[in-house]
């Protein structure tokens, strides 16, 4: 059975151009795109999408599990129009004349009347190009607009950041500018006190933890203050360490001065800032409450200075480097000793923490990965066992899917007939009103329960055609590599008493 990616993608700048651009509109226009065309009927459907991202770069959630499907699931991928897709010229030319023709995937955007599908060629053709590139200029251009009335602001003492930063909070009156957050600026004055008294980093964090104060980020997901951004954390909880004491140490900003534009991308198209040299920062004096006086500041700096250590070289060649992670807190191992062993950092700020228990020696993580590996090799090639049924996961879900898609029609008949009901009398206002919340309800519970399945069934595709090992050629082995370790294994996790799972880059 063929499948059609509905692909949607909204940036913060889309925003300001309407309801037409919301992810709503976008699926709707699809699904009425799909369902108005006969020969897809019967395919299956599936939903990617980037909320927040911009068009300019390929370097976005959604569409890149999307690609790592083209050809082998998706056959097919319609969207809005080429803005949805990209607004990069090069990359997005590169796609319509290259690789989907070449992985066989029929791209179509509705708004543009573009269907390759439809006896146009192997290329997109003048017209697409030119659209390319209006997209793209018109992101440059917007991008470039965007940056001065920012740094303008900036010069004034007006805070650009979507969240404020740990000890302040947006005001609630006055754009651009920040108040004290009475509990967290508290904590931050202990930090600069404990500091000045020359207390470690390492010190004040094993302080704030034992007091049970939360960290910056667990702070702003219990007051829900962190706009539902989804940082990148080793595990769900977070605790106070040795760096974000330091950085909170260093940070001037919390003597009033408002400090921006210290990082930058060379370009709109640009996926990494880099760090600017002082001179080009953009510093307004007394922008904000001040949470500790400057000679404060200077003392725990005098401080910091003192009990700075520099940092141990690392070794060039670790075989075992950012695979092994905490089991308890996620957290990446260290090593350490002559005789080899790794080793979880967050016992020395938790002591109290099962992580505290978690270390291994190198020989005995060797030994017991490659007798994994050995048991691996020898399941290799033997038959999966399948469902008594006779059904696969891909086929529940698919099925799951259409379920979705037939009470969302419902409830679409549902919210007609109670608005014809209204009109012709039959019902009161309030019965309608009371109707129409409902209805409204279960269509978001729909769309909800929708996305997740669409996502599940994206991984389990995405995993059925994850390109298999030949495991056959490590039969053999007696050493590790960093080679070997990088093709095969994913991540290991290291538990208590040496407990090992390991995640491999094959389906087992």
């Amino acid at each position: 059975m063929k499948t059609i990616a509905l692909y949607m993608r909204l940036s913060n700048e889309d925003a300001h151009e309407g309801e037409s651009c919301s992810i709503g509109n976008q699926r709707a226009l699809l699904l009425d795109y799909v369902r108005s065309h006969g020969e897809f009927d019967g395919w299956n459907i599936l939903e990617f999408l980037d909320d927040g991202y911009s068009g300019v770069s390929f370097d976005r959630p959604g569409i890149q599990k999307l690609l790592a499907l083209a050809g082998d699931t998706v056959n097919c991928i319609i969207v809005k129009d080429f803005s949805r897709f990209g607004r990069n010229l090069v990359e997005v030319g590169d796609y319509l004349d290259q690789i989907f023709p070449f992985l066989g995937v029929r791209f179509i955007a509705v708004n543009e009347g573009y269907d390759s599908g439809q006896g146009m060629g192997s290329t997109a053709g003048l017209d697409v190009s030119l659209k390319a590139l209006i997209y793209e200029m018109y992101s440059r251009d917007v991008s470039e607009k965007i940056r001065s009335v920012k740094h303008a602001k900036m010069r004034k003492g007006e805070y650009q950041g979507t969240i404020a930063f740990y000890g302040y909070k947006k005001s609630g009156t006055e754009k651009g500018r920040l108040e004290v957050d009475g509990p967290a600026a508290e904590v931050v004055r202990r930090i600069f006190r404990r500091a000045a008294e020359g207390i470690t980093p390492t010190a004040i964090a094993v302080e704030l933890n034992r007091d049970g104060i939360p960290s910056p980020l667990m702070y702003r997901r219990e007051n829900h203050t962190d706009s539902g951004h989804s940082w990148r954390v080793a595990g769900d909880m977070t605790c106070w360490t040795r760096e974000n004491v330091r950085r909170t140490l260093c940070d001037e900003r919390y003597t009033g001065r408002l400090v921006s534009h210290t990082r930058a991308k060379e370009d709109v198209s640009a996926k990494i800032s880099k760090l600017l040299p002082k001179e080009e920062w953009i510093i307004a004096e007394d922008a904000h409450e001040a949470l500790i006086s400057k000679e404060l500041f200077e003392q725990a700096q005098t401080v910091l200075r003192h009990c700075r250590h520099t940092k141990t070289p690392q070794k060039p060649y670790q075989r075992f480097r950012g695979l092994l992670k905490c089991a308890y807190c996620g957290k990446a191992l260290s090593k350490s000793g002559k005789e080899a062993y790794y080793y979880c950092t967050t016992r020395k700020v938790l002591p109290e923490a099962p992580c505290a228990c978690v270390r291994i020696g190198e020989k005995e993580l060797e030994e017991s990965l490659l007798e994994s590996l050995r048991i691996q090799v020898q399941l290799a090639g033997q038959p999966e066992e399948s469902r008594q049924d006779g059904r696969t996961e891909q086929s529940i879900l698919q099925e799951k899917l259409r379920e979705c898609q037939k009470e969302a029609d419902r409830c679409k008949a549902r919210q007609a007939a109670a608005f014809e009901d209204y009109a012709e009398g039959r019902i009161r206002k309030q019965e309608y009103l009371s109707r129409k919340g409902e209805i409204a309800a279960r269509q978001d519970e729909i769309t909800k329960q929708y996305k997740e399945i669409s996502d599940k069934l994206a991984e389990a595709a995405q995993s059925k055609n994850r390109e298999t090992v030949d495991l056959g050629r490590y039969a053999f082995v007696k050493e590790l590599t960093r080679e070997m370790l990088e093709e095969l294994v994913k991540e290991i996790r290291i538990g208590k008493e040496n407990s090992i799972e390991i995640v491999w880059n094959f389906r087992e």
